[in-house]
């Protein structure tokens, strides 16, 4: 398995799975727009030729700090449970690092809030949406 920078020839794949993992709510072309954002670094796990899981890091520069926003976290539902979620988080925290960010954050269900905890992530403060649609 590889992981590696999307590019993009992976993006029918990385909806696909988007798609599958939460909503067909995913934007093709808003996603097509993100690759080329120098604040939004997407990777993929790429095992065989295929797609099988994807992660973003958002980089947030914010009044007096700067923050990494891990979100779209997905692994083909076929791979589950072969750490590919795993080694996109841990890449993602470096790369945050790497950025100076003082902190990672992501939200998460309540079911996976275990593997984020087995990867040093710990449960803090409540987060809260209003969806505009």
């Amino acid at each position: 398995m590889k992981i590696r920078r999307i590019c993009t020839n992976d993006v029918d794949q990385v909806i696909n799975l988007l798609v599958n993992s939460f909503s067909p709510r995913y934007n093709k072309t808003l996603f097509s727009n993100n690759l080329t954002d120098s604040r939004c670094i997407t990777i993929v796990a790429e095992l065989d030729g295929l797609i099988v899981g994807v992660a973003s890091l958002y980089v947030i520069e914010k009044l007096t700090r700067i923050m990494g926003l891990i979100e779209d976290v997905a692994v083909d539902s076929n791979q589950r449970g072969n750490g590919i979620g795993k080694k996109l988080i841990e890449n993602l925290i470096e790369q945050s690092r790497a950025k100076g960010c003082d902190k990672t954050i992501l939200s998460s269900s309540e079911k996976n809030v275990p593997f984020y905890e087995k990867i040093g992530f710990n449960v803090n403060e409540i987060q809260m949406v209003l969806r505009n649609n």
